[in-house]
């Protein structure tokens, strides 16, 4: 259902006899992301205890909602999609698999390789830019990157 509404948003935002081929969800972190979230996490600690939270756990759970947002907001999602013109990405939305805007058209036959991952993601650089791959996508990012090769 989920890549079914992700290949709908990317087909909307085509030219008119395009065709969307495979699509790809993927995001990638701001480099001072972890200090920010370190930063709003203490910012919201404080900003508990001078509210009048007692409790360490209250003040904790508020700074672990900071740093989520701080999180959520430093990072960029986007949607690689094939089609027949070549590769395109996009602007993806943060709150779900989801096309919002076309960024732009990669050059012609992008590096696409894989430099490692976890048991839930995986991480690739596409024309020298790293991006973390879910597990759901990662059989179509390993057919464009054979396509393409």
């Amino acid at each position: 259902m989920r890549r079914a509404v992700l290949l709908k948003s990317v087909q909307r935002l085509l030219a008119e006899g395009d065709q969307v081929i495979d699509v790809v969800f993927m995001w990638s972190r701001h480099r001072l992301m972890i200090p920010f979230a370190i930063g709003a996490f203490v910012a919201m600690l404080a900003v508990a205890e001078f509210s009048g939270f007692d409790e360490w756990a209250s003040r904790i759970a508020f700074g672990i909602a900071a740093a989520a947002v701080a999180v959520t907001a430093t990072t960029n999602y986007r949607v690689l999609a094939e089609t027949r013109e070549g590769l395109m990405l996009f602007e993806a939305s943060k709150i779900r698999q989801y096309a919002r805007r076309l960024i732009e058209q990669l050059p012609d036959r992008p590096e696409i390789v894989a430099i490692g991952g976890t048991v839930v993601s995986s991480d690739w650089t596409i024309a020298g830019r790293t991006y973390t791959v879910p597990k759901s996508s990662e059989q179509a990012i390993n057919r464009m990157a054979n396509r393409e090769s």
